[in-house]
């Protein structure tokens, strides 16, 4: 959800000098959230991380941002007035 897997996986591929080692142990499981809109990430981790960074890879950020690219291409060349 945050500092998750994906997010995780963006940065390893696009910066990941702004990813510390730290990332391959700090998984933290919170699958129900329930109150998530009233007491923000705070009600569910002490350190901002809902996810499993530890199965990042960069090879795995770059496949998102390819498929991101992709599916928006159209959109962006609507916008393109």
């Amino acid at each position: 959800m945050h500092g998750g897997e994906i997010e995780t996986s963006i940065l390893l591929h696009a910066h990941p000098e702004l990813v510390g080692e730290s990332h391959t142990e700090a998984d933290h499981d919170a699958s129900s959230r329930p109150h998530l809109l009233v007491t923000g990430m705070r009600g569910y981790t002490t350190n901002g991380i809902i996810g499993r960074p530890s199965e990042a890879t960069a090879a795995k950020g770059r496949a998102v941002l390819d498929s991101l690219t992709t599916s928006f291409a159209e959109h962006l060349r609507i916008l393109e007035v």
